[in-house]
């Protein structure tokens, strides 16, 4: 229901701060825009009535509303049907190949419909999803559910393009990759470490390059997504992206080889992803699981190098790839799990270096979706109300926001449980008053 109300007591994030003053924002429901915001200790204590809404943030921070940057919504809720007992990328792939056999449009609907639930209850509005062009019934339900969605105003969503098996490893990927380019995407994908050959990978992606700029898309790439440090396919994604002006427009998923380069390799390669604008997106739940599948010891963590790409001034997305699927048997569409894992899996356990990973859920992850919701006047009131006043803390206990607004409106609201140690009421991580 489109209502007015105003979030009072709110502490208001801004990138690269560390204290976030206290303002009200006032949303008009109609327009379903941010009307005004005013600092706290500078306005009248907004009373109820009259057609508003009160809701206390009560200090909580209030940030832009989480972006997912790289999903896979067509093989969710699956991974219990077709388990991941090795663990590896190969059997996912392999498993995902006997499930995609099986899947019809409403069975599909129904699985993303509900882990989209989840992802917007957790704050997430916007959300990248790679849909199997060898799937053709896949396509076409997940570009179904994208229209839906939207007029049910719960979220965005984008769909990528992706040859899970190759463009070139058979002339029937090849056809249905043509076919699902004519669809309406919103970007191109491509495997090229998959690809039977180092010359098809290449050709691979001048095909996926070709058909973005003949379609008017962007491009969106699963990029060598292996242990092996002679998987360098990201230095042609970086290539294409410059020759063709293309930078701010590619995403290159995964990148998991980078973990394993020697370090001129790494030092060159960095600079191409600097210089040509590509967006690094890393996956750490699925990456910690599936990579150093082949190794003794020492095992390989796998990820991307996530603290390099940020030194060097790099906007990097952080996704969470998989929802118990054939890859992935665990987590339930809170982003806050896959910035909880990269904290731990990339050391970046310093203050200011989980603030960094924060900021990408609410900052680096919208950019294949044009930019960050802003929290000021004027603009679409898409914001997310914390009980937690402190990044920090907001991954450390991985909770969930309060309230998700969207276009004005309340899409999700979470009534955090309150246990009880002794008869005495706590709030279980939150430090409160020490």
């Amino acid at each position: 229901m489109k209502t007015d109300f105003v979030v009072t007591n709110a502490r208001v994030w801004e990138d690269d701060a560390s204290e976030y003053p206290v303002k009200h924002i006032y949303v008009d429901g109609n327009t379903g825009t941010i009307k005004r915001v005013e600092f706290a200790q500078n306005s009248e204590k907004p009373e109820e009535g009259k057609g508003l809404t009160i809701v206390d943030a009560a200090g909580g921070l209030v940030t832009p509303t989480y972006a997912e940057p790289h999903l896979h919504l067509d093989a969710v809720l699956l991974g219990r049907e077709y388990a991941n007992k090795s663990g590896t990328l190969v059997e996912g792939i392999a498993n995902w190949a006997n499930a995609k056999k099986e899947v019809t449009v409403d069975s599909l609907l129904l699985r993303a419909s509900k882990a989209l639930e989840w992802m917007v209850a957790c704050g997430t509005t916007r959300i990248r999803t790679h849909a199997d062009t060898g799937c053709p019934i896949g396509v076409e339900a997940l570009l179904s559910l994208k229209k839906t969605v939207a007029q049910q105003q719960l979220a965005t969503i984008q769909i990528v393009g992706f040859p899970q098996d190759g463009i070139l490893t058979s002339q029937l990927n090849r056809k249905h990759f043509d076919w699902a380019c004519t669809l309406g995407l919103d970007a191109i994908g491509a495997i090229p470490h998959y690809e039977r050959t180092h010359e098809e990978a290449t050709e691979s992606l001048r095909i996926a390059f070709d058909a973005a700029e003949k379609y008017g898309c962007m491009v969106d790439v699963h990029c060598d997504e292996t242990d092996d440090p002679h998987s360098r396919h990201i230095e042609t994604v970086c290539q294409l992206t410059e020759d063709r002006g293309m930078g701010g427009k590619v995403v290159a998923g995964h990148c998991t080889a980078m973990h394993s380069y020697n370090g001129p390799a790494a030092d060159k390669v960095l600079g191409a992803i600097k210089r040509s604008q590509v967006q690094v997106v890393t996956n750490p739940l699925d990456s910690i699981v599936l990579q150093g599948r082949f190794d003794d010891y020492p095992k390989r963590r796998g990820l991307t190098r996530v603290p390099e790409l940020l030194q060097a001034g790099n906007k990097v997305g952080l996704g969470h790839d998989s929802i118990v699927d054939p890859w992935y048997p665990l987590g339930m569409g809170n982003l806050l799990d896959a910035a909880h894992m990269l904290v731990h899996a990339c050391h970046l356990t310093g203050q200011d270096e989980m603030r960094r990973v924060f900021q990408m859920m609410v900052s680096d992850n919208h950019v294949p979706f044009g930019g960050a919701p802003k929290i000021r006047e004027g603009e679409s009131a898409e914001f997310l109300v914390h009980s937690l006043n402190d990044p920090l803390d907001i991954i450390r206990t991985r909770r969930v926001p309060s309230y998700v607004v969207r276009n004005g409106i309340i899409v999700a609201v979470n009534y955090h449980g309150k246990a009880a140690v002794l008869d005495q009421e706590i709030d279980i991580g939150n430090f409160g008053a020490l």
